[in-house]
């Protein structure tokens, strides 16, 4: 995991984020302005986050199988 996380709802990131890549309702987004990278389950709920790509993918690549 990434950096410390309280699962939170989110908007889904539909403004100010892109999502890079999505699987069984899970996303992975990297933020417009800061560049920072989060993991979304299918209720839009924060799951991880951080500055290391590699790691969310991990956290992504794990949780949407």
């Amino acid at each position: 995991m990434g950096l410390p996380n309280l699962r939170m709802p989110t908007g889904g990131g539909r403004v100010w984020w892109f999502t890079l890549d999505s699987r069984n309702g899970f996303k992975l987004q990297k933020n417009k302005l800061t560049g920072h990278y989060r993991v979304l389950d299918p209720a839009d709920y924060r799951l991880d986050w951080g500055l290391n790509e590699h790691d969310i993918r991990d956290t992504f690549q794990t949780v949407s199988r």
